[in-house]
């Protein structure tokens, strides 16, 4: 038989009647039901409801006034929901992503957290995907949601490790934006000579791309690691693949721009536009996907003050990079 709690809340001054409506939902379980008597419309509880449980309940009235108000409250299972979200990811893997799939993406996925979300794709490793799946996954993933994620200010203050991380990405990406300018001058460019300044401009963005290594190894030594320890294991581990296809990259880059002269001027430009177009599409993805999803889950699941501390400690030791802003 289902459980249903009965709770009238005409008997109650109005400052107690929500945290006695949340209390006696926090208890029931999946299809049971919270039956609620009234003074009043609850078109308020009804938003707030929508705002806080989307997806997870169901309402029914049973009398709508003049005097009293009478509605059902029922709990929706979210397994039925987290299943439903797995075949989803399953199908955005396998199938054409057509506009049509990726519209029904979207609309099951906005009401998701991106914590939630890396939950369901550690179910889905552990079912048999691969990583190298996953992360093709995660861009199909990242392209649909894009909007929606786009903008999200976490809030933190200068000194927080993450604010510290997110300040770097834009520095990182002003060295993107200048490896674009270089090509551009060596395109124009017949010869060293004539390429002097652009390859001084890709000499120093390739030097900068390398110190942020530094920012690596603080997010592969330290915030992964107290990612992993809340369960958060599948996304830290997505960005390290990431990392060891990125940084060899930025290496060779450099090191070719040291030897160039080895090289006829055709061959060197035609090597660099090979690196430096991986390194242009790949490094912003990558970012992207950590400022919006990745560090927003770790702010999610890093809930206590003394953690953090430890984190920016661990920072500390091993370092920042020379274009790191100040706090």
């Amino acid at each position: 038989m289902t459980k249903i709690i009965n709770l009238d809340l005409r008997e109650l001054i109005p400052f107690e009647r929500h945290e006695k409506i949340f209390e006696n939902w926090n208890t029931l379980k999946s299809g049971e039901i919270l039956r609620i008597t009234n003074d009043h419309e609850p078109k308020p509880l009804y938003y707030l409801f929508q705002a806080e449980y989307k997806d997870q309940f169901k309402w029914e009235y049973e009398k709508q006034g003049p005097k009293d108000w009478i509605f059902k409250i029922t709990k929706i299972s979210q397994d039925n929901k987290k299943e439903k979200i797995k075949e989803m990811l399953k199908k955005l893997q396998k199938e054409d992503v057509t506009s049509k799939l990726k519209e029904e993406a979207k609309i099951m996925l906005k009401n998701i957290s991106p914590t939630e979300l890396a939950l369901i794709e550690q179910e889905i490793i552990k079912d048999g995907t691969t990583r190298k799946e996953m992360r093709k996954l995660c861009d199909v993933h990242l392209e649909i949601m894009k909007d929606d994620f786009k903008n999200k200010d976490l809030e933190l203050k200068p000194g927080h490790p993450i604010h510290t991380l997110m300040e770097e990405h834009k520095e990182i990406l002003d060295f993107v934006d200048k490896l674009k300018i270089a090509i551009k001058k060596l395109d124009y460019a017949k010869n060293f000579k004539d390429a002097k300044m652009g390859i001084e401009m890709l000499r120093f963005a390739a030097k900068h791309l390398v110190e942020a290594d530094k920012h690596h190894q603080r997010e592969e030594e330290v915030l992964f690691p107290e990612m992993e320890k809340s369960g958060i294991t599948e996304p830290p581990e997505i960005m390290r693949e990431e990392h060891k296809d990125i940084k060899p990259k930025k290496k060779e880059l450099y090191n070719l721009i040291e030897s160039c002269e080895k090289l006829s001027y055709q061959d060197f430009v035609k090597k660099v536009k090979e690196i430096a177009d991986f390194l242009i599409k790949e490094l912003p993805d990558h970012i992207y996907k950590e400022d919006n999803i990745l560090y927003p889950m770790a702010i999610d699941v890093i809930k206590e003050k003394e953690r953090w501390e430890k984190i920016k400690k661990e920072c500390d030791k091993i370092g920042y990079c020379c274009f790191t802003p100040k706090c």
